[in-house]
């Protein structure tokens, strides 16, 4: 699955959802920031996580 795009549905995991916005830092982001794509990825995820009615497992527990 390393060499594989993720299919909206199919992610399940925060390690994917990271590696997937680190993907898409490196494959579409500006060329200054393929330089150094974490920040870029990183924002990414914060916006992904913001906007999406996912919670991750660390969130879920709390609220039990």
């Amino acid at each position: 699955m390393a060499n594989e795009k993720f299919e909206p549905g199919y992610i399940t995991t925060e390690t994917e959802v990271r590696l997937e916005c680190l993907r898409l830092a490196t494959e579409f982001g500006p060329e200054n920031d393929r330089k150094d794509p974490l920040p870029k990825a990183e924002e990414y995820y914060n916006w992904a996580m913001k906007n999406s009615k996912r919670k991750s497992e660390k969130t879920s527990k709390k609220k039990v």
